[in-house]
């Protein structure tokens, strides 16, 4: 359904849920900034800040596919702000830890709430628009989220100083309960007439039949494999380890570490955006992918094989890294495509179960590199271990990716 018959309605809900995702970006970064200051103050080691960050993406990942379940059965309006108001309850609990399990036990909490922000969105989007639009939509929700990823860096950090981390994600917390409020106020399921506003809903035996008929979707693995590596590549540089690499190879501090991860961010947020109409532009979604995490590899393969980068060669690869490294959007709409509409939720979730589920193995695997190849007389050799890893098990995905069809945007505007 396009929103030519109801324009208003449907841009209202797209800033909407835009404004909402902010939350879910803002607590998966948010310790690139912070993990100095908490590893140094509950004396935390690099392998546990590297399990207590990923922490978030393990429940994001273990809630996808009952998330996509409760939004087929459900509807977004009712599940999402409803699972965000434990995303509340995890920030709370995060600024009164005093330990490392409580720190992981409010990052979990986080990882549940913010588990319908995208999927969630992109059911809405299935529903609200036609299928050749849902790359764009699907880059414009993660570039205007991306203003969580920006909150999440000179801000924590001017933040952190003025009130402490602790008061920070007090304050966020609040914020996040506007967003709830405002997300069940806007979203509706679908427009006026669609066939999902008048579906009766699905009976356990159906549910888990659909959920059957997805997972023997060949194709459906092959997009996987390559999510199994795209986003949590970029999560587990952007999100953990670009701060304490500025920090123990190049002596940043705070502001300094928060200016250059802002800059990373906004790259980011620029390559979604650059991304998001190119499977358009170029009728090809498979080959759009494949290209970005070509030069994602080279780029990491660079940070690995340089000795001893300045500062400012550091910066221009992080944030080249960040241009190319967001393609998980066209990922999505290559799923998208693979599934008829009354089994968007679960296909789309199940995909993403990789996605983030992978972030959380990432994080955990860099976190005992960092801490098994550690030597104080040269601090950079850890982190370009990781960059060879990372840029290694990219090329791996995209062997497995390359065996899938194409998926392009004029076939759907064809049928």
């Amino acid at each position: 359904m396009s929103t030519t018959a109801f324009p208003r309605a449907g841009i209202v809900i797209v800033a909407a849920l835009c404004t909402g995702y902010v939350a879910s970006q803002f607590y998966r970064s948010a310790n690139a900034v912070i993990a100095p200051e908490l590893m140094a103050e509950l004396s935390i080691s690099p392998e546990s800040m590297g399990a207590i960050t990923g922490v978030f993406f393990l429940t994001f990942a273990l809630m996808q596919v009952p998330t996509g379940v409760l939004l087929d059965r459900f509807g977004p309006r009712i599940v999402m702000p409803a699972l965000l108001m434990l995303a509340v309850a995890g920030s709370i609990l995060f600024a009164m830890s005093e330990s490392e399990g409580s720190l992981a036990f409010a990052r979990g909490l986080m990882g549940v709430g913010c588990a319908a922000g995208l999927m969630g969105s992109m059911v809405v989007f299935a529903r609200w628009f036609p299928q050749d639009r849902f790359g764009m939509l699907a880059a414009l929700i993660f570039s205007v989220g991306g203003v969580g990823n920006l909150l999440a860096t000179t801000p924590l950090a001017a933040a952190s100083e003025a009130v402490g981390w602790r008061g920070s994600f007090v304050g966020m917390a609040a914020i996040t309960v506007g967003m709830a409020i405002l997300l069940y106020a806007v979203i509706r399921d679908a427009p006026p007439g669609h066939p999902a506003l008048g579906r009766k809903p699905e009976s356990a035996r159906q549910v888990i039949a659909g959920l059957g008929q997805v997972l023997r979707e060949k194709r459906l693995w092959y997009v996987s494999a390559m999510q199994f590596v795209g986003y949590p590549v970029l999560m587990t540089i952007a999100a953990l380890w670009a701060g304490p690499y500025l920090t123990d190879v190049h002596g940043l501090d705070a502001i300094a570490r928060g200016n250059v991860l802002l800059a990373i961010n906004v790259a980011i947020i620029v390559g979604v955006m650059a991304m998001g109409p190119l499977d358009r532009i170029f009728d090809t979604r498979k080959w759009i992918v494949a290209a970005a995490a070509v030069a994602t590899a080279l780029i990491l393969g660079l940070l690995t094989v340089l000795p001893d980068p300045t500062l400012w060669q550091a910066i221009v690869l992080l944030i080249l890294f960040g241009l190319v490294g967001p393609y998980q959007m066209i990922l999505h709409a290559h799923a998208r495509a693979i599934f008829p509409e009354h089994l968007v939720g679960r296909g789309l979730t199940v995909q993403n179960t990789v996605a983030i589920g992978a972030v959380f193995l990432m994080q955990w695997i860099s976190g005992a590199i960092v801490e098994e190849f550690a030597d104080p007389a040269d601090p950079a050799f850890a982190y370009r271990v990781v960059f060879g890893f990372l840029s290694a098990i990219t090329l791996l995905g995209l062997l497995v990716y390359l065996r899938i069809e194409d998926a392009k945007p004029s076939v759907a505007d064809a049928g």
